[in-house]
């Protein structure tokens, strides 16, 4: 539309370095102007193109750069983005600030290094982890005062309180004896020896006749891989298309990648939109679902290239996955699929610490020490639990 003043844009994919806007009047894709230094000098390998969050459709930029597009240009609040929680990256700073944190490293680190080609990736910042870790460490406690006083970002998320009293879930509180040791940074006094917080845990269930099997989350990738390949493999699914990836286990048992494992995946996998599309053909393949325990053997080696990209690969995981499906009433087992393809990337991790059962009696507990909180995967995990799952999930906290 020649003259749109692009007054209705909305962002395609908050998680882009280079962000990109979808103008509804003229159906333009652009990007704004006060990224575009930046992008030139260090990321023109994306401003070509855009890729829809919810779908993972890849969209071309048609207009470039424009002025006054991103909310901050135009006056309005920012976009609100957090990353998940990950090793290093726990403060609510680096999560809620990332894009700030990942462009100001960059742009001080090159203009430290002059004498570097930052669009050569052989010898890229990221060839140089020490110094440019140094510098993300600077930048983040910059960023904390600058915005210590007048936030920049609302931070929205729910208390481990509002949580558990959200989910109904009950907490059990216990009383132990910890013990430093050389072994164990800590443990707890257990029955016999010193323990960690899960190994007490189970021992406090054993006594009143439960079994325990250590679980977390990878356990439930590997049954999402195993029942779900077929369907989400489906050589009828206009958007596959093959991927080719480094073999797991070779990486893991000798740091290598020169195996690589080609198969067939869709290129929204993983997000909600992939779901909304394909809703008729999953829905229809777990409900076909039966005889569990046997299925999942049968399927174990049609599956294996799938559990592979899901990391879902390691022969104990495989076994505590075969427990768990051997314990959990078919219904629930297909709970545990919807819950997961709804939105796997986003619903993946948090799953409790332990799985505990007795007779026809199961439940999920999440152990934690006495300083130990909720995580932002684990609060997501039980609130979904309550909405989806309906599992009997329990908080095991001991205290000293």
């Amino acid at each position: 539309m020649s003259g749109c003043k692009h007054q209705n844009v909305s962002c395609i994919n908050p998680y882009e370095l280079i962000r990109k806007y979808h103008c509804s009047n003229c159906n333009s894709v652009m990007m704004c102007d006060c990224e575009k230094e930046h992008g030139e000098r260090f990321l023109p390998h994306q401003l070509r193109e855009g890729c829809w969050l919810e779908t993972q459709e890849r969209v071309p930029v048609t207009l470039g750069f424009q002025s006054r597009i991103c909310p901050e240009c135009r006056g309005e609040k920012p976009i609100i983005a957090p990353k998940a929680s990950m090793p290093g990256y726990t403060s609510k700073v680096s999560r809620y600030y990332w894009r700030e944190i990942a462009h100001e490293t960059t742009k001080r680190f090159y203009n430290t290094r002059p004498e570097l080609d930052p669009l050569n990736w052989e010898h890229s910042e990221f060839s140089f982890k020490e110094e440019r870790r140094i510098i993300e460490k600077q930048v983040i406690e910059e960023i904390k005062e600058l915005y210590r006083k007048a936030p920049k970002y609302e931070y929205s998320e729910q208390s481990q309180n509002e949580v558990i009293t959200q989910t109904n879930t009950e907490v059990i509180l216990i009383k132990a004896e910890y013990i430093s040791t050389n072994e164990r940074k800590v443990g707890v006094k257990g029955k016999v020896g010193i323990v960690s917080v899960e190994e007490y845990a189970s021992e406090y269930f054993s006594e009143k006749g439960y079994s325990s099997i250590l679980s977390e989350s990878v356990p439930f990738h590997v049954i999402f891989g195993t029942y779900m390949w077929m369907v989400i493999q489906d050589p009828c699914d206009p958007l596959n298309r093959v991927v080719g990836f480094g073999n797991r286990t070779e990486y893991e048992e000798f740091g290598t990648k020169n195996d690589i494992i080609h198969t067939d995946l869709p290129s929204d996998f993983g997000t909600s939109g992939y779901y909304k599309r394909r809703k008729y053909e999953i829905d229809k393949h777990i409900n076909k679902l039966q005889d569990m325990a046997w299925l999942f053997d049968y399927w174990k080696p049609y599956s294996h290239d799938f559990r592979q990209y899901l990391w879902a690969h390691r022969s104990e995981d495989i076994e505590t996955a075969r427990k768990i499906v051997q314990v959990l009433p078919e219904e629930s087992v297909k709970s545990v699929l919807k819950y997961l393809v709804s939105n796997y990337w986003r619903n993946f991790c948090g799953w409790p610490d332990l799985f505990v059962y007795k007779n026809n009696e199961h439940m999920f507990v999440e152990v934690k020490s006495s300083k130990d909180t909720l995580s932002e995967d684990q609060k997501n995990w039980l609130i979904g639990n309550k909405e989806h799952m309906e599992f009997n999930v329990k908080i095991f906290k001991v205290r000293k």
